[in-house]
């Protein structure tokens, strides 16, 4: 208050721009959790709900795990339709069945969502999500038996066509040939640059996963 009196009594004028990468991050905040609480009031609405979560690495390789909600809304139509909801993003420390379904509840809490209105819940297949005593799933339905699984199909067709291709000797020599070339080229800058100068492409590493 010192301050502004002071400036009006100099009668200088005060500028703000708000231009600065701290206002507009405070601004995009701002936004964000207009639209997370609209989000959630369309889920409260609807009741029930269905809740979809992975993970992936991100450039800093630290683990990321995504929320999403899928609930029926009755929309300005008179019509129901089914709505999906990214609500948010957060870093994974620790990859047990037991620390993301702790994580799972928190989000639910921290949002006013009750677990007793989870009808169904998506995760990958692998052992610490699927699991039948430990997994995420088997813990969410020791809170909610409603709460049912669905194995995430893209997961399971990924891993038959990996295992099918490892057990067929042309197509392991095929991308094993590939690999090699994409570490004999990304290996060397100078290497690269030719590779780009005489083909006009590039190569990729193959996918662990994919």
């Amino acid at each position: 208050m010192h301050l502004i009196a002071k400036h009006q009594k100099e009668e200088k004028r005060m500028q703000a721009h708000y231009l600065s990468w701290k206002s507009q991050n405070e601004f995009i905040k701002e936004c964000g959790k207009l639209v997370v609480r609209e989000f959630i009031r369309e889920i409260k609405k609807s009741i029930y709900f269905t809740i979809f979560t992975d993970s992936t690495p991100d450039s800093s390789h630290s683990e990321q795990i995504t929320f999403v909600f899928r609930f029926l809304h009755f929309n300005d139509n008179q019509l129901w339709e089914v709505k999906k909801r990214f609500l948010k993003l957060e870093e994974l420390e620790k990859k047990k069945g037991s620390d993301i379904t702790k994580l799972i509840l928190n989000v639910l809490e921290e949002n006013e969502l009750d677990i007793k209105n989870c009808r169904g819940q998506g995760y990958d297949n692998g052992a610490n999500m699927a699991g039948i005593y430990n997994g995420v799933q088997a813990l969410i339905r020791q809170n909610n038996p409603q709460a049912i699984f669905i194995p995430c199909s893209a997961h399971s067709l990924s891993l038959c066509a990996v295992h099918a291709i490892e057990s067929s000797a042309p197509a392991k020599s095929y991308f094993g040939n590939i690999q090699k070339l994409y570490n004999l080229f990304s290996s060397s800058p100078v290497r690269w640059k030719i590779l780009q100068e005489e083909t006009g492409q590039s190569l990729h590493k193959l996918s662990v996963t994919r």
